[in-house]
């Protein structure tokens, strides 16, 4: 497997390292892990794999639902998102410049 075709994942393994952050920070700081967490750390693993698939419009609806789960949380915990969302839009502006 040549190291260009792994580029795309790279959002969905930052995305993976910030869960396992902001999972350690959540449990350190509560006693019980809520379960709208939970929900929002896979919707956003979900939306930045989806960078992975090479159809513009289904990279762009991750883009949108990225985007929006960092400003629905009110950069409580989506500002913890920030390198994954850059690397989601170096992944697009990649593919549009070959």
């Amino acid at each position: 497997m040549r190291q260009e075709s792994l580029f795309p994942f790279l959002p969905a393994v930052l995305a993976a390292l910030t869960d396992a952050v902001t999972a350690a920070m959540v449990r350190a700081n509560q006693p019980d892990y809520p379960g709208r967490f939970i929900v929002f750390q896979i919707v956003m693993f979900g939306a930045a794999l989806l960078a992975a698939v090479p159809s513009k419009w289904v990279r762009f609806a991750g883009f949108v639902l990225l985007l929006a789960g960092m400003f629905i949380t009110g950069f409580s915990v989506g500002i913890l998102y920030l390198p994954t969302f850059f690397a989601v839009v170096w992944v697009m502006v990649r593919d549009n410049i070959k």
